[in-house]
């Protein structure tokens, strides 16, 4: 296959990816079953995941209102969790788009375009408290660091030699 190919493919693919946070209020052991109700979304429309991550409860940035029939619930927490997928010929990502946004039990949701490759995701939220971030304020404050020594034109050129001539 050449790379002309290659790149005509690769911009045909129809790579997506759902992140979701499911309602706190849904109790863990729903969790699964609300996942796959996803999954037959993504299956209703033929598309083949890719990977996945399961969804996991975390403190939200800031609360967010869902409304049930006229009553709304505010909520502090939520299950997140993402699906990867690529959609085939026949699946309509709209249709997908659709079925999240009537999913009582999703509370917010993103569907996005993305590509077949793993990308770097940090699995770790760090919360920190004002205690923390005080003293890393503090901390920067504190140092400052000066440059011991300026180099001139001649030793930058040198240095930038003897590292090109060292990767050949």
């Amino acid at each position: 296959m050449s790379k002309k190919e290659k790149v005509a493919k690769n911009s045909e693919e129809k790579i997506y990816e759902v992140g979701y946070h499911i309602i706190s209020s849904v109790a863990e052991e729903n969790i699964p079953a609300e996942v796959e109700k996803i999954k037959a979304y993504l299956a209703k429309e033929k598309a083949i995941i890719i990977s996945e991550e399961a969804p996991k409860l975390r403190p939200l940035a800031y609360s967010i209102k869902k409304g049930f029939g006229g009553i709304y619930k505010t909520y502090d927490k939520a299950y997140f969790g993402f699906i990867k997928f690529e959609l085939t010929e026949e699946g309509d990502v709209r249709n997908i788009d659709l079925a999240m946004k009537n999913n009582d039990s999703i509370l917010r949701y993103i569907v996005i375009k993305t590509v077949r490759e793993n990308t770097m995701y940090s699995p770790k939220i760090t919360v920190f408290s004002d205690k923390d971030a005080k003293i890393k304020t503090n901390l920067k404050e504190d140092k400052v660091v000066k440059a011991e020594k300026t180099a001139t034109i001649e030793e930058i050129d040198k240095s930038i030699d003897a590292l090109v001539s060292e990767e050949i």
